[in-house]
């Protein structure tokens, strides 16, 4: 039997569809404020005139989008749950993200024919919806359209694998997702696209552990996530990208992938140097929302550049987008030096949120995260050394650690050189006076030199024993 042809595979002509969903963050939804993510603009900025392209939004955790049997059951027998505070709930545990995820799975399963190429795009808590199903496809394929009814057993088998503890609860998962991927679903090949911005779990429905969920991540043809540099919350610590190996911890994962009929460590039948995808984090200036964008309308945005960035990456990866609503959201201008011009303007001059401040958020809300700095949640973060690392210590307002080598956008360094009264100590910048020899220990490294260069240089922080 020969190997199945990989739909991701553009190269060879156009996909027969194109299927983009876009999972907005906790909370967000449609506005008339101008407080809209990057998500929705995004989505408006489709263009929706091909014939072959299927668009799907979907409105952030906390929004009560997802209309069910289960959530009408639980509305009747809960009648507290329409007060504010059950929404907060929502968006603080994300009691819903099961939900989610199936509904663009199903989404998904009614779209997809041989050849299509899948575009995901999400933010926060959409992020990891979007990344999820991502996984979600890779591990358990996709289910037939007219088998809808087995959607909860393959989601119980992914979730069974994905978190399984080592020895018989590992085999007897993978044994599961086998069995459930043979008998009722189809391989859709690798996402084409994935471009979140700053991915957070806080994922309530189970217990999250950060290992387990590092060891199983997606393997989308290209990746780009845009994560925040300055936002504090400890409940949204950021879930971060590792490029898979071709072996070592992942060799479960390669195998229980398998496509192929004779069985190969592969997944969707692509040998293993195939799934070597093309990978980019980088990280921008700005909370949360500064980030995925969200916060009322303002002459400049934060979250604009990080909007921009994806933009032009998603349409070096084939995706097209209506001219008319590019120019609308200024995400295009055919003077390629005014656009960078508007860029450097735009960091410089754009407001930095603080999501714990009284003087940014809503009362209540901002209340709420207060209290939740100080409780001894299990969380994960980075360390100095880059590696994983568990603590209930409460985080108390602090900055992210970033790893390493994290990568910088360069309008971070404009802003730097700029911006005197911003410090942030995770880039080693402390509560000292910002000398041009600290701003000059950091590698620049042009992603594609020959486009709009400011959105495409990115610097990384140079090891101590060098020069």
């Amino acid at each position: 039997m020969s190997k199945e042809i990989d739909p991701c595979g553009c190269d060879d002509g156009a996909p027969t569809r194109e299927l983009v969903l876009c999972f907005d963050g906790t909370g967000n939804t449609f506005r008339a404020d101008g407080s809209e993510t990057n998500i929705l603009k995004i989505f408006r900025m489709l263009d929706r005139t091909k014939d072959n392209r299927y668009c799907y939004y979907q409105p952030g955790i906390g929004m009560d989008s997802t209309v069910t049997p289960r959530s009408m059951v639980s509305l009747a027998l809960q009648p507290f749950r329409n007060l504010p505070t059950a929404g907060i709930l929502d968006q603080a545990l994300a009691r819903s993200f099961d939900e989610h995820v199936i509904s663009g799975y199903r989404f998904l399963a009614r779209r997809w024919v041989p050849g299509s190429r899948i575009y995901l795009f999400g933010f926060s808590r959409g992020a990891y919806t979007a990344r999820f199903l991502n996984e979600m496809l890779d591990y358990a394929g996709l289910i037939s359209a007219d088998n809808e009814e087995t959607i909860p057993f393959v989601w119980k088998a992914f979730l069974k694998y994905k978190f399984a503890d080592s020895g018989q609860e590992r085999d007897d998962a993978e044994a599961s997702l086998r069995l459930s991927r043979e008998t009722m679903c189809r391989s859709p090949g690798l996402v084409h696209f994935l471009g979140l911005f700053d991915t957070v779990n806080s994922v309530a429905e189970f217990a999250l552990d950060i290992s387990k969920d590092n060891e199983i991540q997606p393997s989308p043809k290209i990746m780009r996530h845009a994560v925040s540099i300055d936002e504090k919350r400890i409940k949204f610590q950021p879930v971060l990208f590792e490029p898979p190996p071709i072996d070592g911890m992942k060799a479960r994962v390669h195998r229980v992938s398998t496509w192929a009929a004779n069985g190969e460590a592969t997944i969707s039948g692509i040998p293993n140097a195939a799934v070597q995808g093309d990978f980019e984090e980088v990280y921008f200036a700005g909370d949360h929302s500064d980030v995925g964008g969200g916060w009322p309308s303002q002459k400049t945005k934060a979250s604009q550049i990080p909007l921009m960035w994806m933009v032009q990456e998603a349409v070096r990866a084939g995706l097209t987008f209506d001219p008319i609503q590019l120019s609308k959201h200024d995400c295009f201008d055919p003077t390629i030096e005014d656009y960078d011009r508007d860029i450097l303007k735009a960091a410089e001059q754009a407001e930095i949120h603080d999501s714990l401040g009284y003087d940014f958020g809503k009362g209540l809300e901002v209340l709420f995260w207060r209290l939740m700095e100080y409780m001894p949640f299990k969380r994960t973060k980075v360390g100095p050394d880059g590696e994983f690392h568990e603590t209930r210590w409460h985080g108390r307002g602090l900055r992210r650690p970033l790893p390493p080598a994290a990568k910088i956008h360069s309008s971070v360094f404009h802003r730097l050189r700029y911006d005197r009264d911003y410090k942030p100590y995770n880039l080693g910048m402390g509560n000292k006076d910002q000398e041009q020899s600290e701003l000059g220990q950091w590698r620049r490294i042009e992603h594609a030199p020959t486009e709009n260069a400011k959105l495409s240089i990115y610097f990384v922080k140079l090891p101590k024993n060098r020069k």
